[in-house]
């Protein structure tokens, strides 16, 4: 029977099938050929668009995902006299809507979700007022009210504390709309980033075009000798990174909310989603609030992406003097092509000028945050250069170490590769090699477990792993880090998360329909990694890979069963345990696409390998 066992888990594993019990397997079901060819099912061979169905779902195809969203908000009282029982017309933030009919609201209001109000009882106080979808505990009288039964009104000290729904207590970097005007009027004080950008771009233009950077030509005095200065100034301030438990920069599921999660499992490290600087010069309310932080998280890092040195020298200048955070991360790992087109992401690692010129003037402008770079092995492979496959992020170690970064992540596959394949450890380790100092040097890609972590650390010359996908899957892997050990959770202890989850979405997007509509389709899209994980009392081994698909199985319990589906019909029924039934005609379709391809019956037909696109790079 061992040996039997130890063949079966040997074949499952060649074939990056997760060894499950067999008898938590479901029984493959015989189709009749005839049923077969009409319904598609599981014998039937995918087409040729079932099989290139990868990437990400464009926006038109998840438009669906937000109507909903618009109509309920379309159908909410003005959001001043929701929260403060009063509206007087005038300006502000939010701008008062047209709806101000109490009683027409209150006749047709959608019912309450529950009786308490998870943001009223963690706050005191509810912004969204007589919006709220969980009302009863804060509504009396038709009024308002706070945690002492008292109406609210413009004049009270709740208001000075939480001006409207959009501002949360605990949350840092909320700019005002001063500084938005500032910004999308052009009259905000680049003078800074401006002068040190001119000088690169005559110290650069100055320098010998053959000369090697160990040359003593290349560093010569030239008229723009004043810009020498910020290159070799070694008093930046420096963060911490080495052994810390790092959660990776993720675009949309790695919002506040998420981030908040993960620093309650013991995540040390965490980095905002992808922020693209021209938006933020710009003034754009979407892109500056990918910039906020919650108090929870200890040390926190901005990612910015861009491919113009003046731009982003202007978004160093800004989060230099406008924004809580301990270090600032450039982009060099994106693979999108929306990205590269603006030569940001991976894009930026072909164009080592731009490269040199970004992290430069960044790293001369910036007086009280650390600068670090995230990127992949190469942006497309050089078949110019003949070791490693042509890979060529070895070469920029060195170089950006010069060029003034104070710490570097290298995430083991290059932008083609995107997802697929594994991650190549040994190339980070030869990267991590070619350190002149002692640059803090964090390894990404495909930890999924704390032996991994701790393997890779030990082997492979990195000071921290980050961990994308894993805290995608399963978040409590910072907990199994720190404590050593593979945490079987239960489907209620999972659940308890989805639930804190939703209850940090409404306190930061806030309760009223709109909130909780935008809380959900967050929450699916994380949905839609979770059930990725298997949980560890069905495997035969104990140490997972990223790259395991599981065959179709049942859990030990009805939930357990359901947060492993596959079918967004599931996660959507999940999403309504917290949120309420979802509005009329609601869909949700993921971000991300898989490689997966099913029957038009919904029967699966080949395990889900999901490609994120929620890592930025």
């Amino acid at each position: 029977d061992n040996e039997a066992k130890k063949q079966r888990i040997e074949d499952a594993i060649a074939r990056c099938e997760a060894p499950i019990q067999p008898e938590f397997l479901l029984k493959k079901q015989s189709v009749p050929a005839a049923e077969t060819q009409n319904s598609g099912g599981n014998s039937e061979p995918p087409t040729k668009k079932q099989k290139t169905n990868r990437g990400m779902n464009k926006t038109k195809e998840r438009k669906e995902n937000v109507a909903a969203m618009k109509k309920v908000a379309a159908q909410q009282l003005c959001a001043r006299l929701a929260y403060l029982n009063a509206c007087d017309g005038s300006p502000g933030e939010p701008r008062c809507s047209k709806n101000h009919d109490v009683d027409t609201f209150t006749s047709t209001k959608l019912p309450n979700v529950s009786e308490e109000c998870p943001v009223f009882k963690a706050l005191g106080v509810c912004a969204a007022g007589l919006n709220c979808r969980f009302s009863a505990s804060h509504v009396a009288d038709g009024k308002n009210v706070d945690k002492d039964g008292v109406p609210l009104s413009a004049n009270c000290s709740w208001h000075q504390q939480i001006p409207h729904i959009g501002a949360v207590p605990g949350e840092k970097n909320i700019f005002s709309e001063e500084m938005r005007i500032s910004l999308r009027k052009k009259s905000y004080d680049f003078s800074r980033a401006t002068h040190l950008a001119k000088a690169w771009d005559r110290w650069h233009s100055q320098r010998p075009k053959d000369a090697k950077e160990t040359d003593d030509s290349y560093a010569a005095s030239t008229d723009a000798a004043c810009f020498v200065g910020p290159l070799v100034e070694k008093e930046r301030p420096r963060v911490d990174l080495s052994n810390k438990r790092f959660l990776a920069p993720l675009t949309t599921v790695g919002n506040l909310p998420f981030r908040r999660l993960c620093v309650g499992l013991g995540c040390e490290v965490t980095v905002g989603e992808m922020a693209l600087g021209h938006s933020i010069v710009e003034g754009l309310q979407s892109e500056l609030a990918l910039l906020r932080r919650h108090e929870s998280e200890k040390c926190f890092g901005v990612q910015i992406a861009g491919g113009d040195v003046a731009t982003m020298a202007k978004v160093a200048q800004f989060v230099d003097e406008h924004v809580d955070c301990d270090f600032v991360d450039i982009n060099c790992g994106c693979p999108l092509e929306e990205v590269h087109r603006r030569g940001a992401g991976s894009r930026l690692m072909a164009k080592a000028a731009h490269m040199e010129g970004i992290v430069r003037c960044m790293s001369g402008v910036l007086k009280t945050k650390a600068l670090t770079l995230k990127m992949r092995t190469a942006h497309m492979e050089d078949h110019k250069v003949k070791d490693f496959n042509g890979r060529y992020a070895h070469n920029l170690v060195p170089r950006l170490e010069a060029w003034g970064v104070s710490a570097l992540v290298l995430h083991g596959r290059t932008a083609r590769q995107r997802y697929t394949k594994l991650a190549d450890w040994d190339y980070i380790k030869e990267c991590s090699g070619r350190r002149q100092s002692r640059t803090p040097f964090i390894g990404c890609g495909d930890a999924m477990n704390w032996e991994e972590v701790e393997l890779h650390c030990a082997t492979h010359g990195v000071d921290s792993v980050m961990i994308g996908r894993g805290a995608l899957i399963k978040p409590w892997i910072f907990t199994e880090i720190k404590e050593k050990r593979h945490w079987d959770i239960s489907a209620s202890e999972r659940l308890d998360l989805i639930r804190d989850f939703t209850h940090y979405g409404l306190e930061h997007w806030g309760a009223d329909p709109r909130g909780v509509e935008t809380t959900r389709r967050f929450l699916l899209e994380w949905l839609s990694f979770t059930c990725r994980y298997v949980p560890v009392g069905l495997l035969e081994v104990q140490q997972a890979r990223i790259n395991w698909r599981p065959r179709p199985y049942v859990g030990r319990s009805d939930l357990e069963t359901k947060m492993a589906s596959t079918n967004s019909k599931d996660w959507v029924e999940i999403t309504e345990m917290m949120l309420g039934k979802v509005p009329d005609g609601f869909s949700f379709v993921p971000k991300h696409k898989s490689n997966a391809y099913q029957s038009e019956g919904g029967a699966q037909v080949e395990a889900v390998k999901a490609e994120d696109e929620g890592a930025a790079g």
